[in-house]
């Protein structure tokens, strides 16, 4: 299993990135008469995602990327490359300068120009599970896609839509849960709340498999405190109480191949113990 080329961003390195995205665009604004709609991934980064994506050759990241809806309209600037979108967005208001596609859109545009598991991490991230981020239900963002009709991309755009899943935590989950389905691993349960009655409370794990009592949780250690270290090892440990087996994922279990396949393995063969009444 080939690892796809995607980059995880800290909040704070998103934020970041939004910035200087943000500050380039007003400089090519202020330099020009044309009004400007930045898009694609350019308008990805203005609004904060938190991956990068696998992009195909002859698209460069490095330039901003502008989208105009009539043919005649395009134009030429240093460092701009100007698309044509027939659809008709209400686009995003950042200042008085500086304009962005949603990113509903944005995810759309790019379909033309990345690849299936960047599409499901840009999908997932846009209807994930902190409410301070996510920006739609994953029924709206179907509906939205729908709405646009046909446009470049759109076939893969569905395809994406059929493997996203609402209220994740995370690009490195959304990456996991798809290898572990290219693996042969059955379908996920995202966000799955575990009932543990004896002590009247429930945990939420961030993948799981009920039918073979199974957990899969990443460990991405940001911000962690002794308190969070504490509580997830008396979380795990109830688990294992409740008859559960858990997994848990690190940033060097996807840091390659090798790596990912001995996880998904040992996650596989648990799943052939417990079907043979192990």
């Amino acid at each position: 299993m080939d690892m796809p080329q995607n980059t995880f961003f800290t909040l704070e390195q998103a934020a970041s990135l939004a910035r200087q995205t943000h500050a380039a665009c007003r400089d090519i604004a202020m330099h020009t008469t044309q009004p400007l709609c930045f898009s694609h991934i350019t308008a990805l980064k203005l609004h904060g995602m938190a991956a990068s994506m696998d992009l195909r050759p002859g698209f460069d990241e490095n330039k901003l990327h502008v989208s105009v809806s009539q043919a005649g309209r395009l134009s030429h600037l240093r460092d701009v490359r100007f698309h044509l979108w027939s659809k008709d967005p209400s686009p995003v208001i950042l200042d008085e300068l500086v304009n962005c596609m949603p990113a509903a859109d944005a995810i759309c545009q790019m379909a033309s120009y990345t690849d299936l598991t960047s599409l499901v991490i840009a999908m997932d991230w846009l209807t994930c599970r902190n409410p301070d981020m996510k920006m739609m239900s994953h029924a709206e963002l179907a509906e939205h896609v729908q709405g646009l009709g046909r446009f470049p991309g759109v076939r893969l755009c569905r395809q994406a839509l059929s493997y996203s899943r609402e209220g994740t935590d995370s690009p490195q989950e959304s990456l996991l849960r798809l290898s572990a389905e290219k693996y042969g691993i059955p379908k996920l349960t995202v966000n799955m709340p575990i009932m543990d009655y004896e002590l009247g409370k429930a945990y939420v794990v961030d993948m799981a498999l009920p039918e073979y009592d199974i957990v899969i949780e990443y460990d991405g250690r940001h911000h962690y405190t002794m308190e969070r270290w504490e509580a997830d090892l008396a979380k795990r440990n109830r688990l294992s109480a409740l008859g559960k087996t858990t997994f848990v994922a690190t940033k060097v279990t996807m840091a390659n191949s090798h790596n990912l396949n001995a996880f998904l393995a040992m996650i596989a063969q648990e799943i052939g113990r417990r079907k043979n009444g192990g």
